[in-house]
């Protein structure tokens, strides 16, 4: 007795061959892959201390993602983040994004305390429609805390909700993304 075995079952060395010649064409689409730093930025004088304003800062463009990870992690532990022309204007770094070609979201982190805590990607689309809900939340209840002059907790809601919608990896690029993750906890 022979159980019946789909055709699609097998394939041919040929068939891998294109398989992974279009996996590469893909992965090629998408690349570099650019670095953001998203920083708080003041003054390093006493009588401006009370302005500050938020600055993205680009750390450059990589070839892969393990790089990418690796000249981030150093910027943030070595606090080599430029200010430009201004040298008495300092950066502390608050949030690390990765982006493709294509500018969709690779890998995202949280800066805290000058280490970089990289945020798990989600795993479906289902659990990435409630990350985006919660979000949305988080957004709302700081607008409202900032309406009623609480913006300590307006601030400490938002960095929540910038978290939540760091896990927003693009589909493509989730795998990798958590076993980046993944690695990165390990080591």
């Amino acid at each position: 007795m022979t159980a019946p075995i789909p055709q699609t079952a097998f394939r041919g060395p040929g068939d891998n061959l294109i398989g992974g010649v279009l996996a590469h064409l893909r992965l090629a689409d998408r690349l570099p892959l650019r670095i953001s730093c998203h920083c708080r930025a003041h003054w390093d004088d006493p009588a401006l201390d009370q302005l500050h304003f938020e600055r993205e800062v680009d750390l450059g463009t990589f070839g892969d993602l393990a790089a990418a990870m690796i000249v981030a992690r150093t910027a943030v532990t070595s606090g080599l983040i430029a200010a430009g022309n201004d040298p008495a204007l300092r950066l502390a770094p608050q949030f690390i994004t990765i982006l493709d070609a294509q500018q969709c979201l690779v890998l995202a982190g949280d800066v805290q305390a000058g280490l970089i805590r990289w945020c798990a990607p989600v795993d479906s689309d289902a659990e990435a429609r409630r990350v985006v809900t919660d979000a949305c939340g988080l957004r709302a209840e700081a607008r409202v805390a900032n309406d009623i002059g609480d913006p300590a907790s307006a601030a400490a809601l938002l960095t929540r909700a910038r978290s939540l919608e760091g896990r927003l990896v693009e589909p493509f690029w989730r795998d990798l993304a958590a076993a980046a993750v993944d690695h990165a906890l390990v080591a």
